[in-house]
């Protein structure tokens, strides 16, 4: 019986080798410098809930590498105004290589922040400005759930977006109030 366990042990541990060997074909050994230009890629969780799309720019940048933690994480120097952490994971960064378009205008770091800042959510603060428009969202014996169309503080109306009156409370607005705005 011993004999059979040791037999089994070896043979596990062999698997396991093979399966490291084959993993570490795929693996990428990338380590930065601080002030080298990367790409960072952006996932879905990194972001709030809602203003994930599957049309935004996955990678972001590139952006300058400014503080390194460790063997895996690295903070980048995001424009002001960017509502995300600056901290990545080694496996959501890139090195930047260069542009592909020679004639294209590029700023000291690289690329003009516009072009894929606007997809990124506002450090500042949204403020619901009024309320354009309601409609019952679900009716019971004895209390209407209501929809509103909230406008947000210097956003066009097509920005408005439908919220819940507990969405709009976590704003630090009352809805009657902004309801007496709209009208």
């Amino acid at each position: 019986m011993h004999d059979i366990h040791q037999q089994v042990k070896e043979t596990l541990q062999k698997s396991v080798e093979r399966y490291k060997e084959n993993e570490d074909l795929r693996k990428r050994d990338v380590q930065f410098k601080v002030g080298d230009l990367v790409f960072a890629y952006l996932r879905k969780e990194r972001l709030p809930k809602g203003k994930y799309t599957k049309l935004m720019k996955k990678k972001i940048g590139p952006c300058k590498a400014v503080h390194k933690f460790g063997q895996n994480a690295y903070e980048i120097e995001l424009p002001p105004g960017v509502a995300i952490s600056p901290i990545f994971n080694i496996a959501d960064l890139y090195p930047f290589k260069g542009f592909v378009d020679v004639g294209e205008e590029v700023g000291a770091t690289g690329i003009k922040a516009e072009e894929w800042v606007k997809d990124l959510p506002p450090s500042h603060p949204m403020k619901v400005e009024c309320i354009l428009d309601t409609r019952a969202l679900k009716r019971t014996r004895k209390k209407v759930y209501n929809l509103y169309l909230a406008k947000w503080h210097n956003l066009p109306n097509k920005d408005a977006t439908w919220m819940k009156e507990e969405d709009i409370k976590q704003h630090r607005a009352l809805v009657q109030e902004l309801i007496s705005i709209g009208a």
